[in-house]
């Protein structure tokens, strides 16, 4: 029993221990979880304190945020006042300049236009708090070279001072810009289908087109009056427009005097005396044999003068490689040998002087283009040097032919086509066959005095003495100074026989030698004899060269090949006798502005209506064009201060030749890149006679860029706009310093 009570007893007391340690452990489970709690009780606090924080930060950022926007917008809004002001004080300044023909600016210091003056709002209301100040003067090229600049300066301003600064550079703008402007346009003339101006359009009176479609102009055309509704109008038309002042020969006064500083001032020969003949052959070129007029040709030729060795890619020339050339005809030649002129109709008489021994064949011989005339292919040198010809080819039966010496013989060296077949004005270097005359020993002859029998240049053993290392053709680099003009024999066959000699030599006429400093250096492309002969036309072989060439007197005639920028003004009539363009043709946007001819004339500008531009018979009647080409190239900006810019005899050949926007005409096309200023719109064309035009525009004249000292319309345009920094500008020595760095100068 005692054994089974103390197992009872020990039971109890195992199980009294068990249940202590469950409930101390319950206990301790408890405490924990209640610890637990007590734990995650704080976390939350801490975190509501967090949101609470975070609240308030937004909040305070929400007050500071609007607090800055308030200033901001004010900031801009006061910025935007004083930049409204500054731009509106510029605009009254462009308005001033353009209206107020007494402005009187100055181009060496600044002229107040506004001070302290006040401003109105849209409202009309007076803007107390901002002021504005503008001054203005010309600045750049005050001269007036490349054209005149006018520079506004205008401040915006409040008692604290300064707050905006703006600057508008105004350009004058130039006749040049125009493809076409007329003063007065005839009510009875129109353009018509066919024709096309490509560049902007005005008339100080009406505009006048007819046709259907009529014709086509790519820029605007604007009118003082009215404007036809017929033809195609790209960019619109305006009626009612203003009159621009037309330019007079008083406002262009100070040309000579520029040109006389670099020595391109002279007076061409003029008069007119008893024709020179030999025997009943008019020996002049003019064709009714009545007394001949005496003129001189102005020519333009760039030239390699440094030999920088890159003849063959003339887009190498620099603008110091402009030169020009004027030749004089002798007393007793007429004009109508400059101009090549022939008889417009019939047969060709062998003895017109001007077909004999000025047209010919322009042939290509190892890789050199030499020129024959007429005359002298009954020599047998002659053909066979043509034979090798490599452009054109030309067959051993062609020569032949072109040694009878009769009208077959004629035809035949004149029907190879324009750029070819063709003549060239009195003078010319490719006239060497011709015009070069020498005596029995091959000796050239400069005066044309000393001998009395005489030989053309390359006449054989028998004849002139000339050996087979001086038979060769007119070049462009085969120059003489003095040339004269004979009857050269057609009765013989060869040089053998006496062919190539003279008879009833006289002189034609003369290059003139420059007045200026001789230009140093040996150009390879010229001969030597010819430097003395060459007129330059800029920096650094003419110093004193503002771009200037001013003709005392009229005509002048003119041609060829421009490189650089030049304006020439002439107290007279001006003949164009050939193409007459840029070194580089000037759509080529490689070559933008690189050239710009200002062609001014106190008279009419006229194409001359000669064998080099409008088509003439051969002995057999058949009409040919004898130029360069079928139509007439010309790169320049040409006016009339009185008169027109036209065609010369525009009716007077109404054989069809050649065909200008698919329709057929005379004369072709006048294919001008430029523009054309004049009094008054000339006929250009009637029926298929004439020459209609097709003139485009020079990308050079886009930019408002125009030739040295051409005139200008009166008028100012936008050219740069700059921001200021209002310090640099504050105090009216600033503003005169400013200016003065403008030019180029230090501060008056």
């Amino acid at each position: 029993m005692r054994d089974s009570a103390a197992r009872h007893s020990e039971e109890s007391s195992r199980l009294r221990v068990e249940r202590i340690g469950r409930l101390a452990r319950v206990a301790r489970r408890e405490r924990r979880e209640r610890r637990e709690r007590r734990e995650r009780r704080g976390s939350a606090l801490v975190l509501v304190l967090i949101m609470t924080l975070s609240l308030a930060g937004l909040a305070i950022s929400a007050i500071y945020l609007t607090s800055s926007t308030g200033l901001l917008t004010r900031y801009y809004d006061k910025e935007r006042d004083y930049r409204y002001a500054a731009e509106a004080a510029l605009a009254l300044g462009k308005s001033r300049v353009n209206k107020d023909t007494a402005l009187g600016l100055p181009d060496d210091t600044a002229k107040t236009i506004l001070s302290g003056s006040s401003l109105t709002d849209a409202g009309g209301s007076t803007i107390s708090t901002i002021k504005v100040n503008l001054y203005a003067a010309y600045t750049g090229d005050t001269v007036g070279i490349y054209g005149q600049f006018v520079t506004l300066l205008s401040q915006a301003y409040d008692t604290g001072g300064t707050r905006h600064v703006r600057r508008l550079d105004l350009t004058a703008e130039s006749f040049s810009r125009y493809a076409m402007f007329v003063d007065s346009f005839p009510s009875g003339v129109a353009y018509g289908t066919g024709e096309f101006i490509r560049g902007r359009a005005h008339s100080n009176t009406l505009w006048g087109s007819s046709g259907s479609p009529g014709p086509h102009y790519y820029d605007t055309v604007s009118a003082v009056t009215t404007i036809s509704t017929s033809g195609t109008y790209d960019r619109g038309k305006i009626a009612g427009a203003a009159r621009v002042p037309y330019p007079t020969v008083a406002k262009l006064s100070a040309l000579p005097g520029y040109a006389t500083t670099g020595n391109l001032n002279f007076t061409p020969v003029t008069g007119s005396a008893a024709a020179a003949t030999n025997g009943a052959v008019n020996m002049s070129g003019r064709i009714d044999a009545s007394n001949a007029v005496r003129g001189t040709r102005l020519s333009f030729r760039p030239v390699d003068w440094t030999n920088h060795g890159k003849l063959a890619d003339s887009s190498y020339f620099n603008e110091q490689d402009g030169f020009m050339m004027l030749f004089d005809l002798a007393s007793g030649m007429d004009t109508a040998s400059l101009r090549a002129e022939m008889p417009r109709s019939g047969s060709t008489p062998v003895t017109n002087i001007v077909m004999l021994n000025q047209c010919g064949l322009l042939v290509t011989i190892s890789n050199r283009r030499e020129f024959f005339p007429v005359s002298r292919f009954r020599e047998l040198w002659v053909r066979a040097r043509v034979k090798g010809s490599t452009s054109p080819v030309i067959s051993a039966a062609d020569t032949a032919t072109m040694g009878t010496g009769n009208a077959a013989a004629y035809n035949k060296i004149l029907s190879y086509g324009p750029g070819f077949s063709r003549c060239f004005p009195a003078g010319s270097p490719y006239l060497m066959l011709s015009e070069r005359l020498t005596n029995s020993s091959c000796a050239l002859d400069s005066t044309n005095v000393a001998a009395t029998t005489y030989y053309a240049w390359g006449s054989g053993a028998s004849g002139g003495g000339c050996n087979s290392s001086k038979q060769y053709g007119g070049q462009d680099s085969t120059f003489t100074p003095n040339v004269s003009r004979c009857l050269i024999s057609q009765a013989a066959p060869s040089p053998s026989t006496a062919g190539g000699n003279c008879t009833g030599s006289v002189r034609l006429g003369n290059w003139r030698a420059w007045g200026g400093t001789a230009v140093s250096g040996s150009p390879t492309s010229i001969q030597t004899s010819q430097k003395a002969y060459m007129w330059p036309l800029y920096k650094p072989y003419n110093l004193a060269s503002k771009g200037v060439v001013h003709a005392t007197a009229g005509p002048l005639f003119m041609s060829d090949t421009l490189r650089g920028n030049v304006t020439v003004y002439v107290l007279g009539r001006i003949t164009v006798i050939d193409d007459l363009v840029y070194d580089q043709v000037p759509t080529n946007l490689n070559y933008v502005c690189r050239n710009f001819l200002g062609i001014i004339a106190r008279d009419e500008i006229m194409l001359a209506d000669a064998a080099m531009n409008r088509p003439r018979p051969d002995a057999g009647g058949t009409m040919r064009f004898l130029g360069p080409n079928m139509n007439y190239e010309l790169h320049a900006v040409t006016m009339s201060l009185t008169n027109a810019v036209g065609i010369e005899n525009y009716a007077g050949n109404t054989q069809a030749g050649a065909t200008c926007q698919g329709n057929n005409m005379s004369g072709g096309c006048i294919n001008q890149i430029g523009g054309v200023i004049h009094k008054w719109v000339p006929v250009t064309f009637s029926g298929t006679a004439g020459m209609r035009e097709n003139r485009s525009v020079d990308p050079c004249q886009l930019t408002n860029r125009k030739p040295p000292f051409f005139p200008m319309t009166g008028r100012y345009v936008d050219n740069k706009y700059y921001e200021i920094d209002p310090v640099n500008v504050a105090a009216w020595t600033q503003v005169k310093s400013y200016y003065a760095k403008l030019r180029g100068r230090s501060a008056p």
